[in-house]
């Protein structure tokens, strides 16, 4: 008897409903790794008997409020509120393993299907591991010339990753991809100069799936062996009986380097001595010397260069003189051998030294006297410009004569117009002051002339005006 009251009460407090429908179902999601994914499942009315479980790949993970797959860690919540029908599924750090099919199922007793929602398929954009770019391993030194491959390496993932290899933080666009296993691979391949000497090559990794993820790694820096690079340079111009400097600079890798002078015609050891192996002084220049040419040969563990350039000697310091150094072609290899034609291994004559001077004396003078000559034309040229404008000014002054009657009538040289300028018009009635204009006019002696006036009378208010034309006297 007490049970069946306790039946009766229950079911006053609970009315008995049954499942009618979803008021809101789970849409397909994508997410990168590392991210967060809510499903939705919201229904409308269940049965005492019934609940609501999450599937994922057919695999049923929980029932009403709880995770019941033990393969499932703590990552997956149902934030489940049977009042109200609502069992959300929230999946945090969203991995690779998560993606696939989720369905929100009705069940009704063990495994009575009661209804499904729609399926949603979660996407998850995958990213390329922490240890992620791997860059191969360089040798220690490459000789110039020679083939240099650097490999950067990535996993494979979905979607792919983007490898760029980068020089010294510029982006080389010549590159091959290939892929091994499950590792996706990019080289970049070169010949070593001397340019690439101590350049850093860099990997750059990015994603679609995360733009914000950037990573790097490196190949580097390239050390690259190559014969010295041979220059000289002559300290000052060389003067007769001065002293004369000449340096030879060399840059190579590896630095250790053995310098040698070689002269064509050869010079006695006393006429020179050498500082370091690499500064040649030469402390009295003589004219025997003139035209000698000198080598400076440089070699390392890679190979040897040279340079060469041939002595001239100046009996003074010409003016605006610029360094006369004549450098001649590098010479290459271990075995060079200084080559230089007939004419450039004789002497010059101590004569030419002069001419070398009177030729420069030349040059200086002409410079002068081009501006000289110049000036001149251009100032001749004003003169002939100013002819014909001198002219014209003369011509208004001088106009021709006027004819009357048949008879030439000269017209005075000078003349004089009205300083007022004042039109010669009446002026208008109602003004309160006299107004009078008087025009004087310097005329030939043969013509008769007079005054013209004009003169207003402000008590008639009226205006009187006077003219006379100029005529001839014999007329």
């Amino acid at each position: 008897m007490q049970i069946t009251l306790l039946l009766i009460f229950v079911i006053n407090i609970y009315p008995s409903f049954t499942f009618t429908g979803f008021r809101k179902e789970p849409d397909n999601e994508i997410q990168p790794e590392g991210g967060v994914v809510y499903f939705n499942c919201m229904v409308i009315e269940l049965d005492v008997l019934e609940y609501v479980s999450w599937i994922h790949d057919g695999n049923i993970i929980s029932k009403g409020g709880i995770i019941t797959d033990k393969h499932i860690d703590k990552r997956y919540i149902v934030d489940a509120n049977s009042l109200h029908g609502i069992f959300n599924l929230h999946i945090l750090n969203v991995q690779r393993e998560d993606s696939g099919q989720f369905i929100c199922n009705v069940f009704k007793g063990e495994n009575d299907v009661v209804s499904a929602s729609q399926p949603a398929n979660l996407t998850v954009l995958q990213i390329p591991g922490e240890h992620y770019p791997i860059c191969s391993p360089i040798l220690s030194s490459y000789i110039i010339g020679k083939k240099i491959v650097v490999t950067c390496r990535s996993e494979i993932t979905v979607p792919r990753a983007i490898l760029t290899w980068k020089r010294n933080n510029v982006e080389a666009t010549s590159h091959v991809e290939t892929s091994i296993g499950t590792d996706y691979i990019v080289s970049y391949s070169l010949v070593a100069s001397i340019s690439d000497h101590r350049s850093l090559f860099t990997c750059e990794l990015t994603t679609p799936a995360n733009s914000a993820i950037r990573r790097n790694c490196s190949s580097g820096p390239i050390n690259v062996l190559y014969a010295p690079q041979v220059r000289i340079e002559q300290t000052d111009v060389l003067v007769l009986g001065k002293e004369a400097i000449f340096i030879c600079y060399s840059e190579s890798n590896p630095p250790d380097v053995t310098f040698e002078w070689i002269f064509n015609p050869s010079l006695e050891n006393s006429m020179y001595t050498l500082e370091n192996e690499r500064i040649l002084r030469i402390p009295n220049t003589q004219k025997n010397i003139n035209g000698t040419i000198t080598e400076c040969k440089v070699t390392n563990a890679i190979g040897s260069r040279s340079q060469t350039f041939k002595i001239i000697i100046f009996s003074s310091v010409p003016k605006n003189a610029k360094n006369p150094l004549g450098k001649e072609e590098i010479k290459t290899g271990k075995d060079s051998n200084l080559q230089t034609k007939k004419k450039n291994s004789k002497h010059k004559n101590p004569e030419t030294i002069d001419s070398v001077n009177k030729n420069k004396t030349n040059e200086d003078f002409s410079l002068p006297l081009i501006i000289a000559i110049a000036v001149a034309c251009i100032i001749v040229i004003l003169g002939l410009a100013l002819i014909p404008v001198g002219y014209m000014r003369y011509t208004r002054r001088q106009p021709s004569d006027t004819v009357s009657r048949g008879r030439p009538v000269s017209i005075p040289d000078v003349y004089f117009e009205p300083k007022d300028h004042v039109d010669p018009i009446l002026p208008q009635l109602g003004l309160a002051v006299p107004w009078m204009r008087t025009v004087g006019v310097q005329v030939p002696g043969e013509c008769e002339y007079d005054v013209t006036y004009t003169q207003v009378s402000p008590q008639s208010r009226q205006a009187y005006y006077s003219q006379r034309m100029y005529t001839a006297a014999s007329l």
